[in-house]
């Protein structure tokens, strides 16, 4: 079961920061593919850091088994 309600909007809003004051800390995978986010506002909210563009793929990220090589990179983990 998923519940939302109008009320949550302005919970979500509180959490998000209003600048990215670390943006090497930040690492995206950004799908132009997305059928549910404008792939040109994730990577403008995002200037500065590392970004992978990806030319399809979707919201799910269906194809994320393929980008988890760079993903623990990253993260300094492989």
């Amino acid at each position: 079961t998923f519940e939302f309600e109008p009320a949550f909007v302005g919970e979500l809003q509180a959490l998000q920061p209003q600048v990215i004051t670390d943006p090497q800390r930040y690492y995206a995978i950004v799908a132009k593919g997305d059928e549910v986010l404008d792939w040109r506002e994730m990577v403008g909210r995002y200037p500065g850091a590392q970004i992978r563009l990806l030319e399809g793929s979707d919201h799910a990220l269906s194809d994320f088994d393929t980008h988890i090589d760079s993903v623990i990179q990253f993260l300094g983990l492989g």
